[in-house]
């Protein structure tokens, strides 16, 4: 038998994921994993900020198309075209870190971020939403790296947001049921100006 070859170069794989350690990329690095209640905290975090500066956008040019609006329909009209492409712009800055989210969550459950593709089918986006946010992580390093440490703030963070969540659904199934059961009242709803 022959001796191997010293100048040989090494045989390990480099590329494979650490078996150790935790993962210390930033929450808007696609390449990372995002735990259950860290998505929930992030994702809840992103939406009640995008409400925030949707209403600060509402208001800024909402009082600056009142006030231009009643000296000339021109200048009015420029606000309210900016406050349309700020709106714009915000909204797609807003669905790139939603899907950078999705990514991540995805990673940590052991799937490529090219699944996040069946957001755009129908009915099938919810129910494999669902099955992403309920499906736990796959326990130590996986292909993506090593598991995301859920930081306290986020624990707090995530269990609001399942709080309201299921208080939200609560409070809308109550109120379908009521309407249900009072069609009259359905009816003056509806015919409400």
């Amino acid at each position: 038998m022959a001796s191997p070859n010293p100048y040989q170069s090494p045989q390990t794989d480099v590329t494979a994921p650490p078996m150790g350690g935790v993962d210390q990329t930033g929450p808007f690095d696609p390449k990372g994993r995002f735990g259950r209640l860290s998505y929930i905290a992030w994702y809840f975090a992103l939406s009640v900020a995008a409400y925030a500066v949707m209403i600060v956008i509402a208001l800024v040019f909402g009082v600056g198309v009142g006030l231009m609006g009643t000296q000339s329909e021109t200048a009015g009209g420029i606000v309210g075209g900016a406050a349309g492409f700020f709106y714009f712009a915000f909204i797609i800055a807003m669905l790139v870190v939603g899907i950078i989210f999705f990514i991540r969550r995805l990673h940590d459950i052991d799937l490529s971020g090219w699944w996040t593709l069946l957001a755009l089918v129908p009915i099938v986006n919810a129910i494999f939403g669902i099955f992403a946010l309920v499906k736990a992580g796959t326990p130590g390093a996986n292909r993506f790296g090593p598991p995301r440490e859920t930081r306290g703030w986020e624990k707090v963070v995530g269990i609001i947001g399942v709080v309201l969540f299921v208080l939200s659904l609560v409070v809308t199934v109550v109120a379908a049921v009521f309407l249900a059961m009072n069609p009259e009242l359905s009816q003056q709803w509806q015919q409400m100006p």
